[in-house]
This record gives structure tokens, sequence and C-alpha cells, in this order.
């Protein structure tokens, strides 16, 4: 029996895991309610691609509740979001 290669996640994909993780806890915090949050808590637990990732991250951001939500203006978070977001417009 042949070892199964290890597939790490690269660190953008850790990043925005990162970043998903503290959005999920914001949003609650701002009390959106559990259920609406859970599809993107599972999410973490799988191996989710950099697309899913950011589709959940914007998802988690439309809600009401997150509206006026950013991260510190200049912070690593912020810097990425903005990268990811202007990459993913000129596609």
């Amino acid at each position: 029996m042949g070892k199964r290669k290890t597939v790490w996640p690269t660190e953008r994909e850790v990043r925005l895991r990162l970043i998903l993780l503290a959005i999920i806890e914001t949003a609650c915090i701002r009390g959106v309610p559990l259920e609406r949050l859970l599809l993107s808590y599972i999410l973490l637990r799988n191996k989710p691609t950099q697309e899913q990732l950011w589709e959940a991250i914007s998802d988690c951001l439309l809600l009401d509740e997150m509206r006026g939500f950013r991260f510190e203006p200049g912070s690593e978070a912020d810097r990425l979001m903005r990268k990811i977001s202007s990459e993913i417009n000129q596609s």
C-alpha cells in the first residue's frame, strides 16, 4: 500500500478561512441567526476551494446585519479582500 500524498492548503486559502471565521464570529455577535451561517461554518470543516471560500464570505457580507462591516482599512485582511475582489472583477 502506498502512502497518500498530503495536499496542504495554499497560504491564500488559509487566510480566506481565517477571514471567513472572523466574519462568522462577527455575524454571530451582530445577531445573525446561526441557521444562516451554518453552511459557511460547515464549509470551513471541509476542503473548500478559494472560489467556495470567497462565495461564502460574499454571502455572509450580504446579510442585512452585516451592512457596513469592513475590516480595518489597510489591514492584511482588507488588502487581501480588495486584491481578490479586483481579480474576480477582471475575470
